[in-house]
């Protein structure tokens, strides 16, 4: 990787492409791009690194990785290189519904059931920044300007990427700048966020009783409480709650924010984990869902959040992502494809359409699934709490159904 400078001239179209953003899928788009032989610019400054110290161990932001972003990464030799101290592999799901008693719905996803080791890995967000970093640092064919993008301006034979550095000349771009993309807009291809008025917090426990590699889930009303293992005796929350109840909880004092996790889920916190005890501060982040209905336009791809985002409830959101980016990986792959490709440079239009035919089939349905789970449970109508948990009775009790979702999920 050269760290292009703000002096030196971009000549016309020394670059096949220009990914602007510097979060996880654009690092990988670019990775996935430059390992087939293109030359791929890199254009956005590298987010803040978290650095642990004493009373902030682990990052507040962490990703479940399915099995297929797994395979990206190795594909892209980057998963060997993650610390194994720093991966925490799950190895059993549970959820629990929004009723007490044996009227509360539960379901339970066991690796062992679908034939494999582990359902996902849990990984922080800094510890996967640092491995692409390093990988695109080594990897022959990629550029970095780090700078801010100011403008684009469509021209003949391409784009220009304005920065406060230099213009950048390139035939296509990749908006990976995220769910608020201002690439996105300035092309022309912006799309409404529906905004959930809700918040997800974060925040990391270190807790009393091992964890033993399961994620678990507590449905409740307009909340969704997730408790996420990590390495050694710690755990991620992540809750998504209501926006009037997320900033009020993000200033409460330790003891009180544990009290309000265990009343959530009726005890089983605290029977679980034992004592739980705040490493670190709470953290808020907006909720929101949208798909645009045009992902390549004139010269412009959007890829992961700029393109799709949805709620955090089934942990799907860095998946599609990369999967954006691993079916672009598949479509390169055929020797034919990649010939034409390289004959009629990256911006070939079919190339493309059909990328997005194929992530629109995959990422619609969990987009509409995971909104309607939300809404499904957020349903304040007489009756609804006792279908809601009598379904999932009776998907627990249907092994080859559950084999299925397991699968869906795990992909």
């Amino acid at each position: 990787m050269t760290l292009a400078s703000g002096k030196d001239s971009q000549s016309l179209h020394s670059h096949d492409v220009a990914v602007i953003g510097c979060g996880v899928v654009g690092l990988v788009a670019a990775l996935v791009l430059a390992s087939s032989g293109f030359k791929v610019m890199v254009v956005g400054s590298r987010p803040a690194q978290f650095v642990p110290n004493e009373n902030q161990r682990f990052d507040p932001r962490v990703f479940a990785l399915s099995h297929r972003s797994q395979r990206v990464l190795d594909r892209l030799r980057v998963w060997d290189n993650i610390p194994s101290e720093k991966v925490q592999p799950v190895t059993e799901m549970q959820v629990w519904g929004d009723s007490e008693g044996e009227e509360q719905g539960l379901l339970r996803f066991n690796a062992s059931d679908t034939g494999v080791e582990f359902l996902t890995w849990i990984i922080e967000q800094s510890c996967l920044f640092d491995v692409l970093f390093s990988a695109m640092r080594y990897q022959p064919g990629i550029d970095w300007l780090d700078a801010k993008v100011e403008g684009l301006s469509r021209e003949k034979e391409g784009w220009a990427v304005v920065t406060n550095l230099k213009t950048v000349r390139v035939p296509l771009i990749i908006a990976a700048d995220g769910a608020q993309s201002e690439t996105r807009k300035q092309a022309g291809l912006d799309f409404p966020l529906e905004d959930y008025s809700a918040e997800g917090v974060v925040a990391t426990f270190a807790v009393e009783k091992p964890h033993h590699g399961a994620a678990r889930q507590w449905f409740s009303g307009d909340s969704v409480l997730a408790m996420l293992p990590l390495p050694g005796p710690h755990v991620s929350m992540v809750w998504s709650m209501p926006l009037s109840q997320s900033q009020a909880f993000v200033q409460l004092g330790p003891e009180q924010m544990v009290q309000r996790i265990k009343a959530l889920s009726g005890g089983a916190v605290e029977s679980m984990y034992g004592d739980l005890v705040p490493v670190g501060k709470a953290y808020s982040f907006p909720l929101r869902h949208g798909v645009a209905p045009v992902w390549f336009d004139n010269g412009v791809v959007l890829m992961g959040d700029a393109a799709h985002v949805i709620h955090p409830l089934a942990g799907q959101g860095l998946n599609l992502g990369l999967e954006d980016a691993a079916e672009l990986a598949n479509l390169l792959t055929s020797r034919k494809r990649l010939l034409a490709v390289q004959r009629l440079g990256l911006a070939d239009e079919q190339l493309w359409r059909a990328w997005e035919r194929r992530r629109k089939a995959a990422c619609t349905p969990v987009h509409f699934l995971t909104d309607g789970l939300h809404t499904l449970f957020r349903l304040d109508l007489p009756g609804a709490a006792w279908v809601r948990n009598k379904g999932m009775h009776i998907v627990n009790q249907l092994p080859m159904l559950k084999r299925w979702l397991t699968q869906q999920a795990m992909r």
